[in-house]
């Protein structure tokens, strides 16, 4: 009884302390949730590299021929102008991601349901006849008169209207379309190779290398904020302060800061000690075969027929 009336008073005691100092116990804070779905992203970013080893049929196909008939397929769906024209264009993607053994509920996570919020959010407004003067087949408020603030002319009748659906629809389409052709890209590619792939077809080293560093970072300093925050959660009972909080956000930003230029300095350091110069050095790539060249013939073929309609 003696030891349990201790305890009893040790945790009044806590319970006293803690409403005296105003502190709070942890919980799922919003920093909590943040760091959670970062570190998801991350983790599901380098699991992608496993869809580049699946055994498709495009995965065969040299990262060189993938990069140009993507490039090549963009320039085409940017100067589409038609809904028929990209909604052809839209087969090649479609096509691209079954032979390439891309689950649906994967596209999708790598970006594809964000891309397609945006743009309906940006394409929403270019219905309504506020922004598009046209025939209004929708009505949505009808005000007692027009009215004119400078530039922008308010209609009696607000709606929505034939010609800003269209051109809606075309701006959607194109954005859509772009976005699963590079996504279909950078899932079936690992990422050294799509840096071999840049390089080869004449971006500057320095870009791609600070292309492939900014990556490596990314991942490094991630990990390095994880590791912090699980520190400081171990070692404290309660949350503090607001005042304290921030104070302590701040000095670990410092902290980062400093870090980082650091290990920029050992990095390129070491590079250079190892005899780098500038150049990624990789294997020599071979001439394209027949899946290249069919691969960038069909992607013309395609794009040049979807102008016929």
């Amino acid at each position: 009884m003696t030891g349990s009336r201790q305890g009893y008073v040790r945790e009044e005691e806590f319970a006293a302390l803690i409403r005296t100092r105003r502190l709070r116990p942890f919980g799922a804070s919003h920093l909590d949730r943040t760091l959670r779905r970062l570190g998801a992203f991350f983790a599901q970013a380098a699991l992608r590299e496993q869809i580049a080893r699946r055994p498709g049929v495009l995965q065969r196909v040299d990262p060189r021929a993938r990069l140009l008939a993507v490039l090549a397929f963009l320039v085409s769906v940017s100067v589409a102008r038609s809904i028929p024209t990209l909604l052809l264009h839209s087969a090649l993607p479609v096509a691209a991601l079954g032979l390439s053994r891309v689950r649906p509920r994967e596209f999708l996570r790598a970006g594809f349901g964000v891309a397609m919020a945006f743009a309906v959010l940006m394409a929403a407004p270019a219905t309504l006849n506020l922004f598009v003067d046209g025939t209004v087949v929708v009505p949505l408020v009808t005000l007692d008169r027009g009215w004119r603030f400078g530039p922008l002319a308010i209609p009696q009748v607000i709606g929505v209207t034939s010609e800003g659906l269209l051109s809606a629809a075309t701006f959607l389409l194109r954005v859509l379309i772009s976005v699963s052709a590079v996504l279909w890209m950078t899932l079936c590619t690992a990422w050294m190779d799509l840096l071999r792939a840049l390089r080869a077809i004449g971006i500057p080293p320095l870009v791609v290398q600070v292309v492939g560093m900014t990556v490596r970072y990314l991942f490094a300093f991630q990990r390095m904020i994880e590791e912090t925050y699980l520190g400081k959660r171990s070692r404290a009972v309660c949350r503090a302060p607001a005042g304290h909080e921030r104070a302590w956000v701040a000095s670990r930003l410092g902290h980062t800061w400093e870090q980082s230029l650091g290990l920029m300095v050992e990095v390129g350091e070491a590079m250079t000690a190892r005899g780098f110069t500038g150049e990624i050095r990789s294997p020599r790539a071979g001439r394209f075969g027949a899946r290249e060249w069919a691969l960038l013939i069909l992607t013309a073929l395609t794009c040049g027929v979807a102008y016929l309609f």
